[in-house]
């Protein structure tokens, strides 16, 4: 069966990196996992031997066959768009803990990755097959280019981590990009932000412009006389990047917005 470019499909076609997968987020026989996009079944199939108690959304109606068929009783399968579902609802029939694991289609992974942080309190942890590229984003440090916006809306509620590098030839048709599995495990101790939409909205104008500094970005948002009043405030320099201020540094400055 031919994948749907519209539909980001791009089929994983290694079983052994299934199994890796299913190793890498520790499933445990007994435990409740979402799938999102199964596909031809590849790492359904490991999910299912190593006994989970599995959940698939899948968009593509000419999979619904193949995996009724394969699978039968021992798949709850969800036939639609996994955005459009009523998350809150659809969590709270489910048997807690939760885990996700996905090789999530490329079309998607930015607002699925919205919708996990909106739920992440129902969920132990998510591990995620995505382009390397937005793995590296997410797991991103201070003063490189691939630190942002997604790096600490995730990080401020996930510890994360690239569990696993796999090459574009595992995939049918391959894509254009690497991919890597990504693990996100909510942080022992979560950031404490005093206003979140200040502090939501302060990384969101911190990034806009890369290549401008914090003062020239937050000019939309302060007059001179308040920015300086926040650089002096904040002991922070506002003539830098966004990209070389820390988690903490912006949790500093907004809370004083």
């Amino acid at each position: 069966m031919r994948a749907i470019k519209a539909l980001g499909q791009n089929f994983l076609n290694q079983p052994e990196i299934a199994r890796k997968i299913v190793e890498l987020a520790g499933i445990q026989p007994g435990e409740t996992v979402w799938e999102i996009g199964p596909g031809h079944g590849i790492l359904t199939r490991a999910l299912l031997a190593a006994g989970a108690r599995l959940r698939a959304f899948e968009l593509d109606r000419r999979l619904e066959a193949p995996l009724r068929d394969e699978f039968g009783d021992s798949l709850e399968l969800v036939m639609g768009d996994v955005l459009k579902q009523d998350w809150d609802k659809a969590l709270a029939e489910c048997c807690q803990p939760l885990k996700l694991v996905a090789n999530i289609p490329y079309n998607i992974t930015s607002p699925l990755l919205a919708r996990l942080e909106t739920h992440h309190q129902a969920f132990t942890s998510a591990t995620l097959m995505v382009q390397k590229e937005v793995a590296e984003r997410v797991c991103a440090s201070p003063d490189c280019k691939a630190y942002g916006v997604m790096t600490l809306r995730l990080r401020r509620i996930f510890d994360a981590e690239i569990l696993l590098d796999v090459p574009r030839k595992y995939f049918s048709p391959a894509p254009n990009v690497d991919s890597a599995v990504l693990s996100l495990k909510p942080r022992a101790v979560p950031a404490v932000i005093p206003d979140l939409a200040k502090y939501l909205k302060l990384i969101e104008l911190a990034f806009a412009h890369r290549r401008k500094t914090l003062r020239n970005n937050l000019a939309s948002l302060l007059d001179k006389d308040s920015l300086n009043r926040l650089q002096q405030q904040s002991g922070i320099d506002l003539t830098r990047r966004g990209e070389t201020l820390s988690e903490a540094e912006f949790i500093a400055l907004s809370s004083l917005l």
